[in-house]
Formats: C-alpha cells, structure tokens, sequence
C-alpha cells in the first residue's frame, strides 16, 4: 500500500513539472515580447537620446519623432507606433539615409534587438533581418520586417505611416 502511495505521488508531481514547462513554453512562444524601451526615442549606441516630441498630425493625434542628431549612421532611435503601441526603429543605414522598421519579429512575435553591424536580429529563435530593408537574412522568419515612412522636417526625423 505505501509502495502504491509513493508512486502515485512521484506520477502527480512528473505531471505537475510537465505541465508547468507547458505552460513556461507557451507563454513564451505566444506572448509578444516588446524592446524595454517603447515610450521615449534612445540610441541604440552608448547613451540616451533625447525624449521623443510629438508632433501634430491631421486628426489631432500626434507623431512621434526624433531629433536627427539622435540617430547614428548604423544606429537607431526607439519610437512608438501610436496605432499599435509598439516599438519602431528609426534607423540609419547610411549617411542621410533614414526608414523605420517594426521591432516585432515576423516569425513568433517575439522584439528584435537594434541594429548591429547592419542587422536586427531576433534573440527568441535566431532570425536575422538587413537594417537597411528589413529583408530577412536568416531565418526561421519568411517575412521582412514591416517598414515605416521616416521624414526629415529640418533637425527632426518623424514616424510616418506603415509601408504596404
């Protein structure tokens, strides 16, 4: 009987364990995990950048923007997509050059990490992504990366409307 009782015992807490590391790794795969920073632009190199400025826009909302200085050749400055709350990438891949990517991997929805040395890459499951076109360099992600209209209005780069 005490064998019995002990057996039973070690089969519930194997299916315990088991559906605890179910549940661990449904939560991770389903759950969209955003860039710690979404609120306020930061360079994606040493130090912070200055705090996004809304800008009006038709409708009275606002776009979110950046100062130029802000966004290093290579580099990156975080904003948010007011329609979806995520976090974009304003990115400069060349000098002068500027587009906007979302920082959501196409793959499980996981944050991609800023650009470096020319790539955003995804820390979930390793897909790689070309910082200048969001075109997918390495997968298991099949889908580039959404882009972002990015205008200059003088010292300021403002988010624009998602690319079809």
């Amino acid at each position: 009987m005490r064998r019995r009782i002990v057996l039973d015992g070690s089969i519930a807490a194997v299916a315990l364990g088991g559906a605890g590391l179910l549940v661990g790794s449904l939560t991770a795969t389903f759950v969209r995990r955003k860039p710690k920073a979404t609120t306020a632009a930061t360079a994606s190199t040493a130090g912070t950048a200055a705090p996004s400025t809304p800008k009006p826009v038709a409708g009275g909302g606002s776009a979110p923007s950046v100062a130029v200085a802000d966004v290093p050749v290579g580099g990156s400055a975080t904003v948010t997509d007011p329609g979806s709350g995520d976090a974009v990438y304003i990115v400069q891949p060349k000098a002068g050059q500027y587009c906007g990517f979302s920082s959501i991997c196409t793959h499980a929805g996981c944050g991609v990490n800023p650009p470096k040395n020319g790539k955003l890459s995804c820390p979930c499951h390793g897909s790689v992504f070309d910082a200048a076109t969001g075109a997918v360099l390495n997968g298991p992600a099949t889908k580039p990366l959404p882009k972002y209209t990015v205008t200059k209005d003088g010292d300021r780069l403002g988010l624009g409307p998602l690319q079809s």
